[in-house]
């Protein structure tokens, strides 16, 4: 056994005998897919993996300080779109990939967390110009209204024009379906994460990485005005078995 050190960092060089070099090609696992997402035209998402998690197996061995160094790398994509028109003043998107780790079937004593979110947009677009363009709309009828409901008899296609929002009087209107603007945003990006464990010895492990959509429900408005959309691909979990000398000091993580 020899220890070198280089510029503050100790250098622990250990030699084994043959059959026990052997043994160290189980201190490294992996497993992931080349499945590829892509933007097409129109940004929509295509292609990514349909899978929503990697579990790779490792076996540990004797000694203490046995601690396994995670990591999850993933091609993400996002998609979102918000579309204001003469009918919606106003919409938002929001959509994310979220990524966590267990071993065992449990996420105790991952650090720093035991998930992470790789990727996330908020997406949001309003105006209320067209509420100030007679151009909007298309047809105008002389029936006064508070709300949509008091123009049913003229049809399902008119809708009130009211601009204070159902406490004043407007009139009934067909919709212009050519006053709206569309806003688009896709998003492809790389990410990977370290997570850190400390396992017990003398017996194999099985490391789980699992992801999947981050969505909150009142952020996307807008009714079908709004969609999202995501993707992973490709992607691989791989999984390093180390030691902890006492040298190299305790696994510390501090908290904001």
């Amino acid at each position: 056994m020899r220890i070198r050190t280089i510029a503050g960092l100790a250098i622990l060089a250990l030699t084994f005998p043959q059959a026990a070099r052997a043994q160290s090609s189980g201190n490294f696992s992996a497993t992931g897919t080349g499945a590829s997402c892509r933007i097409g035209a129109g940004g929509v998402l295509s292609g990514g993996t349909v899978l929503s998690s990697f579990t790779a197996n490792i076996s540990t061995g004797s000694g203490n300080g046995t601690t396994l160094d995670i990591r999850p790398a993933l091609v993400t994509g996002l998609f979102t779109q918000t579309k204001i028109d003469t009918t919606v003043s106003s919409a938002s998107a929001d959509v994310g990939v979220r990524v966590c780790v267990s071993v065992d079937g449990s996420s105790a004593g991952v650090y720093p967390t035991n998930c992470a979110v790789y990727d996330q947009r908020f997406q949001q677009i309003s105006s209320q110009l067209f509420s100030q363009l007679a151009e909007c709309a298309l047809v105008t009828s002389a029936t006064t209204c508070t709300t949509t409901a008091d123009c049913s008899a003229l049809g399902s296609t008119y809708i009130c024009n009211n601009p204070t929002g159902g406490t004043g009087t407007g009139v009934c209107v067909v919709p212009n379906p050519l006053c709206n603007l569309n806003l688009i945003l896709s998003t492809l990006s790389a990410h990977s994460f370290d997570f850190v464990v400390a396992v017990d010895n003398k017996k194999p492990h099985v490391v789980v990485a699992s992801w999947d959509v981050v969505v909150l429900p009142a952020n996307n408005t807008g009714g079908g005005n709004s969609s999202v959309a995501s993707c992973v691909g490709p992607g691989i979990l791989t999984v390093t078995q180390t030691k902890v000398f006492n040298n190299s000091g305790s696994l510390t993580f501090g908290s904001n």
